[in-house]
């Protein structure tokens, strides 16, 4: 039996095949792009935030929050800044502290400031009087012995108030004793742990010149105006810390 076979059968075969392996290849880059090609379904995925820490929290936060004011002793004011010295604010109620009335019985505190010449009297944190005062004529430093003119420096404790309306002192400068030289009162600090009992007399009170207030004036002693010293006197008691610095 005669085969007959068609003329060039095999080339449409190949050409079949050949067709065939371009559909794949398309079908396949097709899957490839709809897919991602990357080996995930769907787009990647975000980046997060590293969780914060506990410590970063706590940072943050307090960077966040201002610095809340200690209470003042009395409860009646506020502190009204939180460096470079004592507070000077209104109390709580809108009151001005440095022209309200001293509470007796408050146990307010003192700083004295011997380079700017000044008397702060506290409640707490807050200042509640400011004054001139003048300090020794010795200048900044401790004090180190009897006669040096120099005001100590350190923490000491009231340990007398003394009426001294009719004091006199002699000032060494020929005028001789000057009735008045302490004003009303001298109120006595208690310097022992500094002095080792070599010299004493160191306190707070008025004076006859009034001029002398803001200057390095006294022999070691703090001075105040006659009717700043009144005002005190109504709160000092014995066991007041006074705090004296350069």
């Amino acid at each position: 039996m005669t085969t007959n076979s068609r003329p060039g059968g095999h080339s449409h075969k190949g050409l079949a095949a050949g067709v065939l392996a371009v559909l794949c290849l398309v079908l396949v880059l097709a899957g490839c792009f709809a897919f991602g090609y990357k080996g995930g379904l769907g787009p990647s995925p975000s980046i997060k935030a590293p969780a914060q820490t506990a410590a970063s929290a706590q940072t943050a936060a307090q960077e966040k929050t201002p610095a809340q004011p200690a209470a003042s002793s009395s409860g009646t004011g506020e502190i009204g800044t939180q460096q470079g010295g004592p507070g000077l604010g209104e109390g709580s109620q809108g009151t001005n502290l440095l022209t309200a009335p001293l509470q007796k019985g408050t146990k307010y505190r003192v700083l004295i400031d011997k380079s700017d010449h000044k008397f702060y009297l506290m409640d707490g944190q807050m200042v509640v009087r400011a004054w001139g005062c003048a300090v020794g004529k010795g200048g900044l430093g401790q004090k180190q012995v009897s006669g040096d003119n120099m005001t100590p420096t350190g923490t000491f404790l009231v340990d007398e108030i003394d009426d001294a309306s009719s004091w006199t002192h002699d000032f060494g400068d020929g005028n001789g004793s000057i009735a008045g030289a302490y004003g009303p009162w001298f109120i006595s600090l208690d310097t022992r742990n500094l002095s080792g009992g070599n010299w004493d007399g160191i306190g707070i009170h008025g004076t006859h010149d009034p001029a002398s207030i803001g200057t390095n004036a006294s022999e070691g002693c703090v001075r105040l105006q006659n009717d700043q010293l009144e005002e005190l006197r109504q709160v000092a008691y014995v066991g007041m810390p006074v705090t004296i610095q350069d």
